[in-house]
């Protein structure tokens, strides 16, 4: 299957790295894979509204009303790995898909069968109800979005302790350390649109 893929950061070069052995990188497929900030849904979506869209973003809700107001061909899921993810702890929520006689309902399902070989595709959440948007942001208000915050409030403890040598620092707080290092993993679009969930 063909797929272009929007998005030069951090986590669009990842999937261009991670999908070609299940998908064909073409900029002129009809399947197109928004990683992008929410910032910029609103035009890719308008730009694009004769494609099957893929929204990957870290906050489905915005994102997906926004691309909607352009075009129904949208799926709606948020991938929960980065390149640092061991391929066995790859998951993936599927938010939204495309109604059954949507003319991109085959292409849905080719695309997520070939994402099902590098990640689990998760519907449905720990109470057994399918994700929708809404559903997915609140869940991650609760988890990502207080990730992402208590991260950055360590990261001033940890800068203030850049003088201490390793040794005399106790493990409680190389794990801090550890943990701040994830913002490193998370370019500033991923933070804008994780700080864009409506729930927080």
């Amino acid at each position: 299957m063909k797929v272009h893929i929007i998005g030069d950061g951090s986590f669009g070069t990842f999937l261009k790295e991670l999908l070609p052995p299940f998908f064909e990188i073409d900029n002129a497929a009809e399947t197109v894979i928004l990683a992008v900030p929410i910032s910029a849904y609103e035009s890719l979506a308008a730009e694009h509204r004769d494609k099957h869209l893929i929204n990957v973003c870290s906050v489905q809700r915005p994102s997906m009303e926004m691309a909607l107001k352009h075009t129904d061909n949208v799926t709606g899921i948020h991938p929960l790995f980065g390149k640092r993810t061991p391929a066995d702890r790859r998951n993936a929520i599927l938010t939204y898909q495309l109604a059954l006689n949507s003319p991109f309902a085959d292409a849905e399902q080719e695309f997520l069968d070939g994402f099902a070989k590098v990640s689990k595709i998760v519907r449905t959440d720990h109470n057994g109800e399918a994700f929708t948007p809404d559903s997915h942001d609140r869940l991650m208000a609760k988890t990502h979005v207080a990730a992402v915050l208590a991260a950055k409030q360590m990261k001033v403890f940890v800068e203030r302790a850049d003088d201490v040598p390793d040794e005399f620092l106790p493990n409680s707080f190389r794990l801090m350390r550890d943990f701040v290092k994830t913002l490193d993993d998370m370019p500033q679009g991923t933070i804008e649109s994780i700080m864009a969930n409506p729930y927080f």
